[in-house]
C-alpha cells in the first residue's frame, strides 16, 4: 500500500460535496511528445440530495466493456438530486484512455486499470487514477459496485462477481442480491489483489462488480440487467423509496473454488468450442479442439476441463495459444 499516504497530482474540475446534479473530469496530468502539457480528462459525475451514504458507480475500467458505460450514462442523466437521500458518486470511463482506443488496457502505459491498484501517485496515468480512487474517493463511500463485460475477447453469463470474506461479507452479499442478476460469482482463493474490488476490501467498502455479456458490443439482455442492478442497489442503499419486490431480488450464489475452474488451451491453433455458455459440466468433459493452423493432416486435439460447474465464462476469439483461459466454470456455493 505505499504510495497511499502520498498526495495526488489529480485534480477535479467539480466540487464533489454539496447538493445538486454536477458534471466535470478529474485531470490526470500527462506530458508526451504530442501533448507537453495536457491532461487527460477521466469524467466524473456526481447527484447529491438529502444527508444520506455515498454510492460509488464505475464503469470503463475496461476500456472495451460497453454495458456498464452505457448504463451509468443513462443513469446519471435521469436522477433528480432532490429526491436523493445522499450522494452518487459516477466514473463511467475509469480508464479514460483505454475507453478512447476501445481497448482492455490504456494505449499509453499498457496497464490494466483492474491490475492498477493501490496506484502510485507519481506513476502513470492509469497508477495515478487507480491512487486517487484508493486514496482519495474510497474513504468517502459506503458502498459500490463496478460495472464489467467479457470485452472484445470473452463473455460472461450476466452474474454479479464478489470478492467472497472479509469484514462485509454480509453486506456484499446484500448487496449481490439487490443487484439482481441471475449468478452471483464468489471469488476467495482466485481473486486478484490489485483490482477495483481489492481495493474496496482495503477501505472496508461492501462492494460488487459485475460480469454482464461481451463480445466488445452491447446486447439487450446484459443492458438491461446492468440499468436495473444500478437503480436497485440505489434503492437497496436507501438513496431512493423501495419499490414492489426489492426484498424479494435474489441472486443464486456460484463459487469458483480454485485455478482448475480456469480451463487453459494447451497449445496454439483454432479452438472449435464444443461447450456453450450456462453449460452444466464435469471434469473430463469434452470442452472443444484445438486444430493446426497450418496443417490440416493434423489431428485436432482434444481439450477436456479440468473441473466441473457451470460454464460461466468464455473466450470468444477463435485463433488462440497455449496460456488462453478458453472456459471458466463454477460450482455451487
Amino acid at each position: 500500500m505505499a504510495g497511499l499516504g502520498r498526495m495526488s497530482r489529480i485534480s477535479c474540475s467539480i466540487p464533489l460535496e454539496g447538493p445538486g446534479l454536477r458534471f466535470g473530469h478529474l485531470s490526470v496530468p500527462w506530458s508526451d511528445d504530442a501533448h507537453a502539457y495536457g491532461v487527460i480528462p477521466v469524467p466524473i459525475a456526481v447527484a447529491a440530495g438529502h444527508p444520506g451514504p455515498t454510492v460509488l458507480l464505475v464503469a470503463g475500467v475496461h476500456g472495451d466493456e460497453y454495458e456498464g458505460q452505457f448504463a451509468l450514462r443513462r443513469m446519471i442523466r435521469a436522477l433528480d438530486p432532490a429526491s436523493l437521500s445522499g450522494r452518487v458518486i459516477v466514473l463511467p470511463a475509469l480508464n479514460l484512455p483505454a475507453v478512447r482506443a476501445a481497448r482492455r488496457v490504456s494505449p499509453i502505459d499498457g496497464m490494466n486499470m483492474n491490475r492498477a491498484f493501490p496506484g502510485d501517485p507519481d506513476g502513470s496515468p492509469t497508477a495515478q487514477i487507480a491512487h486517487w480512487v484508493e486514496a482519495v474517493l474510497l474513504p468517502t463511500v459506503q458502498l459500490a459496485v463496478d460495472l464489467h463485460s467479457g470485452g472484445t475477447a470473452s463473455e460472461y453469463l450476466p452474474c454479479a462477481y464478489v470478492y467472497e470474506g472479509g469484514v462485509n461479507d454480509a453486506q456484499k452479499r446484500a448487496l449481490a442480491d439487490a443487484f439482481g442478476a441471475p449468478l452471483a460469482v464468489f471469488v476467495g482463493s482466485t481473486a486478484e489483489t490489485r483490482s477495483v474490488s481489492a481495493a474496496c476490501e482495503r477501505a472496508r467498502v461492501p462492494m460488487i462488480a459485475a460480469e454482464l455479456g461481451g463480445g466488445g458490443t452491447v446486447s439487450r439482455a446484459a443492458l438491461a440487467a446492468a440499468e436495473d442492478g444500478v437503480w436497485a442497489v440505489l434503492r437497496h442503499a436507501g438513496l431512493m423509496p423501495p419499490q414492489p419486490g426489492d426484498a424479494d431480488r435474489r441472486t443464486r450464489p456460484v463459487r469458483v473454488p480454485d485455478r482448475s475452474h480456469f480451463l487453459m488451451c494447451p497449445t496454439d491453433g483454432l479452438f472449435e468450442p464444443a461447450a456453450w455458455l450456462g453449460d452444466t459440466v464435469a471434469a473430463g468433459f469434452l470442452a472443444g479442439w484445438v486444430h493446426d493452423t497450418q496443417d490440416p493432416s493434423v489431428p485436432p486435439e482434444p481439450v477436456a476441463f479440468a473441473a466441473g460447474g457451470i460454464v460461466v465464462a468464455r473466450r470468444l476469439p477463435t485463433l488462440t495459444r497455449r496460456g488462453d483461459t478458453l472456459f471458466t466454470t463454477a460450482v455451487p456455493a
